[in-house]
């Protein structure tokens, strides 16, 4: 389970104590500091637009920050925010985690050649333009034969 070291509340925010040896679990953290700043539940599920099953939980014992998903480690950060806890200290409950970045390459890292699509081609736009003229030109003698006399 993610650790860090003890903690002490001082001008109303929740700081990392770099003295003390002792470890403080993430849910006993977002306890301890909503206790502390006399926040009911409900408040808090109210505020951040959770429900207080989900506030319950990330406050569980059992709560493994490794184990959390992108969106839940998003409502531990917003819990943290709201409970004036500092990033730094909630990162490092995350520092193990597999977050599952996806890296985008541009399509010329892999080597693939691109070409354009045929009708994108220059030759292929004149070719058609001098095929459709022609073809006006052959309906326009055909249906006015006295048209070059």
């Amino acid at each position: 389970m993610g650790l860090i070291k003890g903690v002490l509340h001082k001008e109303g925010k929740v700081m990392v104590d770099e003295t003390t040896e002792t470890v403080v679990p993430l849910n006993t953290l977002l306890s301890q500091a909503r206790q502390a700043r006399d926040l009911s539940l409900d408040k808090v599920a109210s505020q951040l637009n959770l429900s207080i099953t989900q506030l319950e939980k990330l406050e569980e014992n059992s709560l493994n920050p490794t184990q959390l998903s992108t969106f839940k480690r998003g409502y531990v950060r917003n819990y943290a925010r709201l409970l004036d806890i500092e990033p730094e200290v909630i990162d490092r409950y995350f520092l193990n985690c597999d977050y599952g970045y996806s890296e985008l390459h541009s399509v010329d890292v892999y080597g693939c050649p691109t070409h354009k699509p045929l009708l994108g081609r220059l030759i292929i736009k004149w070719l058609l333009i001098l095929g459709l003229i022609g073809l006006v030109v052959v309906l326009m003698v055909s249906a006015f034969p006295n048209l070059l006399d």
